[in-house]
């Protein structure tokens, strides 16, 4: 049997492409309500799939104060770090108040990579101090051990305390590692600080990346990606 004609059906939805009759060249995309099945006229309700230009513009210009703000908290970043080591080393009276183990030569006391604290206020070191020095010429710190001191004492007229260190882990003491005509460390002059603390392995990082240099790009290109694509 047939079915009847005044029997409700929803209506068919269909996707079509109509000309703008104010400009022949141009389409619209639209969807309307089939009525022709159902014999009757009804108007076409366009709905318009394009993007608004002004979305795009308002995104392109929040763009750049984006940026400048990530680039700004990124250098207020690096500013402070850098106000806190200067801090440090006005505190401690240190131009290095924080130095990394490089090598073995302090073992088993200190491991490669252990991240060391200094002091260096006041400049009486007794021996058996683990002091960092930097060679003359040269701008490699050491840390290693006092084993001698010679000199020092109070007084306008008191010679200079001098010290000779050793690495726990050396057959031989540090002469050879001294400028040339340098038998000892002038504590005031050589000596960057003494070692109060440390954090073992926490440096590591910093080996690594005197190691294999391409760590340091690679770490750069991060740090820079995250400065673009961070949101607020």
């Amino acid at each position: 049997m047939s079915g009847d004609s005044g029997s409700s059906r929803p209506a068919a939805t269909n996707n079509a492409t109509y000309t703008d009759p104010s400009s022949p060249s141009k389409h619209i995309s639209s969807q309307y309500i089939n009525c022709a099945s159902f014999h009757i006229d009804c108007p076409r309700k366009k709905i318009q799939t394009h993007n608004s230009p002004k979305m795009f513009g308002s995104l392109s210009s929040l763009q750049p104060r984006q940026l400048a703000t990530q680039v700004l908290n990124f250098a207020l970043v690096l500013s402070t770090a850098f106000m806190l080591w200067k801090g440090l080393s006005v505190a401690t009276d240190s131009a290095s108040p924080i130095v990394v183990v490089l090598s073995g030569s302090m073992e088993p006391a200190f491991q490669r990579g252990d991240l060391l604290f200094l002091w260096n206020r006041g400049l009486d070191t007794k021996v058996g101090e683990v002091v960092v020095y930097n060679v003359r010429g040269k701008d490699i710190p050491i840390v290693h051990r006092v084993v001698r001191r010679f000199g020092g004492g109070e007084g306008i007229n008191a010679p200079p305390l001098q010290l000779l260190t050793k690495g726990d882990n050396n057959a031989a003491d540090d002469t050879e590692l001294y400028a040339r005509g340098q038998d000892f460390l002038n504590r005031a002059t050589d000596v960057v600080g003494s070692v109060v603390g440390y954090i073992p392995f926490v440096g590591y990082v910093t080996i690594l990346l005197a190691e294999y240099p391409w760590l340091k790009t690679v770490m750069l290109a991060f740090m820079g990606l995250t400065v673009v694509f961070q949101r607020e």
